[in-house]
């Protein structure tokens, strides 16, 4: 056998594997919540190559569906009876679904980096400007948006640090000159 015909060989097999796993159409996957009882559940099926998956949380003696997506969930938490579901969606994109027991459904939200899951705020990020949704609020509006005056070529390039202390939103990002930090308290529940 020649080198040529080893390569050949082996591309072939290769590519006859590779397919073999994308054509693969049914799969399910659970991801434990740390320090939590509960688990998502994710069963996906292809067909006519689109995706659906359905996806719900699970404790062991109670399960609801959250909702269907093309993908599973990459990210999951559960906090003060709210989940939040990260989906990716490319380079810098993802998209956020937070969820109430009951059937309360909120998002997407794009890029969250934060959430005050106990005032049902989020923090988006987004090119430009940091925008502050409310979790389960029908309206695409933000409660509040800064569009901070930053050093790099965008907003998401330029933050250093996120966090949450007792409601207040915090951004530290190079500025024009500086390091800056910006600050927004999540308001009260109606």
């Amino acid at each position: 056998m020649r080198i040529t015909d080893f390569i050949r060989t082996s591309v072939l097999l290769l590519v006859t594997f590779n397919v073999s796993i994308c054509l693969a159409a049914d799969f399910s996957e659970s991801i434990e919540i740390p320090d939590s009882q509960w688990q998502v559940d994710t069963q996906c099926s292809t067909l006519s190559q689109a995706t659906q998956c359905a996806i719900s949380v699970n404790d062991g003696t109670r399960k609801e569906k959250v909702l269907d997506y093309p993908s599973a969930p990459a990210l999951a938490s559960y906090e003060a009876g709210v989940f939040l579901l990260t989906f990716g969606c490319g380079t810098a994109c993802s998209a956020t679904y937070a969820y109430k027991l009951g059937g309360t459904l909120g998002g997407p939200f794009s890029l969250v980096e934060v959430a005050d899951s106990e005032r049902e705020v989020v923090m988006s990020l987004s090119e430009r400007s940091v925008r502050f949704y409310r979790m389960f609020e029908a309206s695409d509006k933000p409660l509040y948006e800064i569009a901070p005056e930053f050093g790099g070529y965008s907003l998401l390039e330029s933050i250093a640090e996120t966090g949450i202390e007792n409601h207040v939103f915090r951004v530290t990002y190079q500025g024009k000159a500086n390091v800056e930090m910006l600050e927004y308290e999540a308001p009260p529940l109606p």
